[in-house]
């Protein structure tokens, strides 16, 4: 039998791992007021229960609700999106698409890139003293935990209540990143992740069925 999940539309947070999964939005507008730290502690928490190869949970979770840090880190990512005139321009040929769901994507990252400042907190996921068969520790070998790790970070955020999006566009300014937070040469971020009381609400999203991504036995 066939579960009912509740696909309605809000900001409440929700003990229904089902709901949190099939209500799951990218949000980029959060409420005007700091995160308690025992939520961000909460969700980072439920990252660190992510499974890993061999248990070595190779990561480190930075997590940065320091106003001034926020300021300068939203500074960066506004100046790499002035300064980067092929997606300024994507973005301003999307904004006037027939198609609305392209619309409102393209509007987003540009809300993401120019009000970041708007988020009460950053959190940093790191690989961290990584042992892998590729040589580069940012490669799909090495990082594949991690981001089993982010998937219960942003699942339990929403939980929760707190809207988060992901984004790997902090590697345009990761040399200043790894400065400002003093980020060792074994450290290695593989995403920014804003948080916050959602702002925006949660909902159903729009996804391919089941028939397009599922192959029984084999491929064909």
């Amino acid at each position: 039998m066939a579960r009912q999940i509740n696909l309605e539309t809000g900001r409440e947070p929700t003990d229904d791992v089902w709901e949190a999964i099939y209500t799951q939005r990218a949000i980029r507008y959060w409420e005007e007021k700091p995160v308690p730290r025992a939520l961000l502690e909460q969700v980072i928490e439920a990252a660190s229960k992510a499974p890993s190869g061999s248990n070595t949970q190779p990561w480190i979770f930075v997590v940065i609700d320091d106003r001034a840090k926020l300021d300068e880190i939203a500074a960066l990512m506004r100046g790499f999106f002035e300064a980067a005139e092929p997606i300024r321009n994507l973005i301003s040929a999307g904004e006037k698409s027939e198609d609305k769901s392209e619309r409102l994507m393209l509007k987003g990252a540009k809300q993401f890139f120019t009000k970041l400042e708007r988020a009460p907190a950053i959190i940093i996921p790191c690989l961290y003293q990584v042992a892998s068969p590729t040589p580069d520790p940012a490669s799909l070998l090495a990082g594949s935990s991690i981001y089993m790790a982010v998937q219960n970070l942003m699942l339990s955020a929403r939980a929760l209540g707190l809207g988060t999006l992901m984004t790997t566009a902090h590697a345009m300014i990761e040399p200043n990143l790894r400065e400002m937070l003093s980020l060792p040469d074994d450290a290695h971020p593989v995403a920014l992740i804003p948080i916050g009381f959602a702002g925006a609400n949660f909902g159903p999203t729009k996804r391919k069925g089941v028939d397009e991504v599922l192959r029984w036995n084999s491929w064909s």
